[in-house]
């Protein structure tokens, strides 16, 4: 008996992890500007935007300059893979996974003109559950490092 349940649990604990990591994130889903997303004090979410958790960034300089310095900062981030979009063009986003589980966080990315600077807005959710122990937060604040002023 104890061996069929532990048959059991091995084979949801694959299951699990093939949903997780072979379901698509689609770009119809996952592509909006953050500004839209309502997550301020949502578990598994944290935004860098108007109404979020805390404000979009400022900072000197163009669009591209801008999204050439996220850009290096988010390529050398492990997991991470463009979803969407086109930084240069002022809008994308992005999916990190997890190393070992492989689950997917969504981070969308919109830069906004303003004079002689570009505000900077961020948000980044979980697809899969209801706490990512500060794992989201933790990347927008280290991708928005990458341009602090």
């Amino acid at each position: 008996m104890l061996k069929y349940l532990a048959v059991a649990l091995i084979l949801a604990v694959v299951a699990l992890a093939a949903i997780v990591r072979l379901r698509p994130i689609t770009p119809e889903a996952w592509h909006v500007e953050p500004e839209t997303i309502a997550s301020k004090g949502e578990a598994g979410h944290f935004a860098a935007t108007k109404g979020g958790d805390i404000a979009p960034y400022m900072v000197e300089g163009t669009v591209l300059e801008v999204a050439n310095a996220l850009k290096a900062r988010i390529e050398a981030t492990p997991g991470t893979t463009l979803l969407a979009g086109n930084l240069n063009e002022a809008f994308a986003t992005y999916v990190t996974r997890s190393k070992f589980w492989g689950f997917p966080d969504v981070t969308n990315i919109k830069l906004e003109p303003m004079g002689d600077q570009t505000a900077v807005h961020m948000v980044a959710r979980l697809v899969y559950g209801k706490a990512d122990f500060g794992v989201n937060e933790a990347r927008v604040r280290h991708w928005l490092g990458a341009v602090k002023g």
